[in-house]
C-alpha cells in the first residue's frame, strides 16, 4: 500500500489540460482493463448457475454495507473544498439511502445496502443468510483497502474523487450489463433489480461533476500523477473484489473465506 513520492524527474513533465488528463485515465483503464472482470463477463453470457449469483449478494453485503458507504464518507471528511464537497454529500445520500432527507424533499428511495438485500431476496435468500456470510478473504481485504486509503494519508480528497471516477465508470458499464443480464438470461423480475436501475443512474449522474472537478483541480504535475495512481488503484481493487467469485464459479478452487 506504500508508494513512494514522486521525484523531481517524474515532476518535470508539464501538466495535461483537463481534458487531456481526463482521456489519459480513460486511456489508461483501457489499457490495464480493455474486458470487464471474469466475473461479470460470465454474467453477461448466462452461464453462472444460481449458486453463482447467490455467491455474489451474499459476498458484497459487506462491501455494500460498510466499504461503499465508509470509502464515500471518509473522502467527504477530507474535502474542503465547498462545491466539490457539496458534491460528494449528496453521492453519500445515495449510498446511505435518499430516505435520509425524505424530510425535506420526500424521496423515499432505501440505501444500497437494502437495495442490495431486496435483489438477495428476489434469488430466495434470506437476509440472515446473506448478513451471516462469511466473506472470501481476497474480497474482504480488497474492501478494508479501500477503506484504508480513502480514511488515511494515502489518498487526498482529489485523489478520492478519481477513485469515485474510476468506480463510476466501471460501475456504470458492469451494471448495466448485469441488469440486462439478469433480466434476460436468468429471469429475475424488475421488482427485485432496484438496486440496478439506482445504481446506474446515480454512477450516469456522478461522472460529470467528477471530470469537473478533476479537469480543473488536478492541476499540477503531481496532483495528476497522484490522482492517475489513485484511479488505478481504484479498478484493482474493483477487479479483485468479484475475482474470487470467478475463482469459485469455475470450479477451480473454493477461494479461502474469512474466519
Amino acid at each position: 500500500m506504500h508508494h513512494p513520492p514522486y521525484g523531481p524527474e517524474d515532476l518535470e513533465a508539464p501538466r495535461l489540460p483537463g481534458p487531456q488528463f481526463l482521456q489519459l485515465l480513460q486511456k489508461q483503464r483501457r489499457d490495464k482493463y480493455p474486458d470487464p472482470p471474469p466475473f461479470f463477463q460470465a454474467l453477461f453470457n448466462g452461464s453462472l448457475k444460481h449458486e453463482d449469483l447467490e455467491a455474489w449478494v451474499k459476498n458484497l453485503y459487506y462491501y455494500w454495507d460498510y466499504g461503499s458507504w465508509f470509502s464515500t464518507g471518509a473522502i467527504f471528511a477530507k474535502t474542503d473544498e465547498p462545491n466539490v464537497r457539496g458534491d460528494v454529500l449528496k453521492k453519500l445520500v445515495k449510498v446511505e439511502g435518499k430516505n435520509v432527507v425524505n424530510d425535506l424533499n420526500g424521496w423515499t428511495t432505501p440505501s444500497y445496502e437494502e437495495l442490495w438485500l431486496q435483489f438477495g431476496e428476489g434469488l430466495g435468500l434470506t437476509r440472515d443468510e446473506i448478513k451471516t456470510w462469511k466473506m472470501f478473504t481476497r474480497s474482504y481485504f480488497a474492501t478494508k483497502t479501500l477503506c484504508t486509503y480513502a480514511r488515511w494519508w494515502n489518498w487526498s480528497w482529489l485523489d478520492g474523487i478519481a477513485s469515485f471516477y474510476a468506480a463510476d465508470l466501471l460501475g456504470r458499464d458492469v451494471m448495466s450489463g448485469a441488469y440486462e443480464a439478469l433480466k434476460k438470461r436468468y429471469g429475475v423480475a424488475e421488482e427485485h433489480l432496484k438496486f440496478f436501475t439506482n445504481y446506474i443512474e446515480d454512477a450516469a449522474n456522478e461522472i460529470p461533476w467528477e471530470e469537473k472537478a478533476l479537469a480543473y483541480w488536478a492541476c499540477t504535475t503531481e496532483r495528476q500523477l497522484t490522482a492517475a495512481r489513485a484511479f488505478r488503484t481504484r479498478l484493482d481493487i474493483e477487479y479483485q473484489l468479484v475475482l474470487p467469485l470467478h475463482v469459485a464459479s469455475t470450479g477451480e478452487r473454493m477461494p479461502l473465506r474469512i474466519p
